[in-house]
């Protein structure tokens, strides 16, 4: 189980990295800033989650540094629905369940 909630942590982060990604091409300045904290967030849920499929520290630690980065994930997405008009609660409310969720794989497993 520790494999399969670390794969889907990756992937989760990975994912996010990607779209902040695709969010940099924009011209809107602000847009650019929130893309490069999910950004951030992404790299460091990915990295963190790596670093505990690898072993050698408690998994709250990684699940701490996984939580810093599942936030700094949600915020600007939330932010960047806010900001265009286009907010879907239940888009963000399901990304921060996954989140949660992830986060509790990691400081379990």
């Amino acid at each position: 189980m520790r494999i399969v909630a670390g794969i889907a942590a990756i992937l989760f982060g990975l994912l996010h990295t990607l779209a902040a990604g695709i969010q940099l091409k924009s011209k809107d300045p602000a847009a650019r800033g929130l893309a490069i904290a999910m950004a951030c967030g992404g790299v460091c849920v990915a990295l963190h989650t790596a670093a505990h499929l690898a072993g050698g520290r408690p998994g709250w630690m990684d699940a701490l540094g996984c939580a810093a980065g599942c936030l700094l994930i949600c915020v600007p997405a939330y932010e960047n629905g806010r900001r265009s008009g286009n907010l879907h609660p239940s888009h963000h409310i399901l990304r921060g369940v996954i989140a949660l969720l992830l986060v509790a794989g990691v400081a379990v497993w």
